[in-house]
């Protein structure tokens, strides 16, 4: 089941408080109900504890993630001598925007505000990557430096963490699954048939599948429709060509599948918001 807890692309979680302990005696972990997640790192031995009425450990150099709003608590068994790290930090408010699940499609060299709404997942529990606790341990010096900006820098070094934890489990878990796989090969097969016009048979015969289960497999998991992905790659492609080649409109139009320079501009002009004639005087161009 996917976790709940997640982060925001435009967003960085503000640290509440943040150290490392060690236990002489056998370690019992608070009962509590918190306003804020809760990171732990156990950098020797391992923890015990219940979340939501689920046990846990956490093995040395694991992680967990206790979610706001949860009860958790624990057993008097995590043994004298375990040490870990931990983060308390309260995540971006996100309740009453439109966020996307999932980071948007591959975009040119420049980034609109609607690229960065959209959720990063963070994996519950799992074994951290190689030099976690020399991070963790850097972070906590950094928190100790009294300075005006602290709290800013010490959210913005503990925000670079998570994002790289929720790379980290995305790339090596297989949670995307064959949905996510499908995805995949339809962009590819758009990416590889730019120039042409959109044709759901074509897609439907290359992929050996009925296209209404691409299509809708497709909505599912990327948020938006083949069509809607095909003519993005278009725009993006266009937007390249304007800043890299000495082409006309009508030449790139024209390259790109569109016999009329005059739906080209309005199609362009829908995605980006202003005609190729003027969004090409924002480039540094030789």
């Amino acid at each position: 089941m996917k976790s709940s807890l997640h982060i925001t692309a435009e967003r960085f979680p503000l640290v509440r408080d943040m150290g490392w302990n060690v236990t002489s005696h056998t370690y019992t972990h608070p009962d509590r109900i918190l306003d804020y997640h809760v990171f732990l790192y156990v950098s020797k031995g391992s923890m015990q504890l219940i979340e939501d009425g689920k046990p846990y450990i956490v093995g040395e150099r694991e992680f967990m993630f206790l979610e706001k709003g949860l009860h958790h608590w624990g057993r008097p068994e995590t043994t004298a001598g375990t040490s870990w790290y931990w983060i308390h930090f309260y995540p971006a408010d996100d309740r009453h925007l439109d966020y996307k699940d999932q980071a948007p499609l591959p975009e040119p060299d420049y980034y609109a505000p609607e690229h960065y709404e959209h959720r990063i997942y963070l994996p519950k529990h799992g074994l951290a990557p190689p030099g976690t606790e020399e991070r963790l341990s850097a972070i906590v010096r950094e928190s100790e430096q009294r300075d005006s900006y602290r709290l800013t820098r010490i959210s913005l070094s503990a925000y670079r963490f998570l994002l790289d934890l929720a790379s980290m489990n995305a790339i090596s878990s297989s949670k995307r699954g064959t949905a996510a796989e499908l995805a995949d090969r339809v962009l590819n097969y758009l990416s590889a048939h730019l120039e042409e016009p959109f044709n759901a048979n074509d897609i439907g015969k290359h992929l050996n599948m009925n296209y209404s289960h691409i299509s809708s497999t497709f909505r599912k998991t990327t948020g938006q429709s083949i069509v809607e992905t095909h003519t993005r790659l278009k725009m993006n492609k266009a937007v390249e060509l304007l800043r890299t080649s000495s082409r006309t409109i009508t030449e790139i139009s024209e390259q790109l599948g569109y016999q009329n320079p005059f739906y080209f501009t309005r199609v362009f002009k829908k995605t980006f918001g202003e005609p190729p004639s003027s969004f090409i005087q924002q480039f540094y161009k030789p």
